[in-house]
């Protein structure tokens, strides 16, 4: 319970950082990036290959592929707590 109280203002933090920085949607230059890709070529495969986690949508008239703030901000607050041992140990050796 606690931890769905923490991933949900945790998503809601990177939403908003996400919005200042992007807007309501993140292109493909702004999605390779915060999904943690190392070249767009790499996000590329991954999306041809249907390995991408967040949904994407196409907009009519613009090029590349589109997805949610709201979307990829819960999918990178779903990653931290996927492992939630680990974490925890990463921040006992942070602090």
């Amino acid at each position: 319970m606690q931890e769905h109280i923490e991933l949900e203002t945790l998503a809601s933090e990177l939403e908003d950082d996400l919005v200042d920085r992007y807007g309501l949607m993140l292109g493909s230059t702004a999605l390779w990036r915060e999904l943690g890709y190392a070249s767009h070529e790499a996000f590329r495969k991954a999306k041809q290959r249907g390995r991408i986690e967040v949904p994407l949508f196409d907009v009519p008239n613009r090029r590349g592929s589109f997805a949610l703030s709201k979307e990829v901000a819960t999918w990178i607050a779903k990653q931290r707590f996927a492992t939630p041992k680990q974490a925890e140990a990463m921040l006992k050796g942070v602090q």
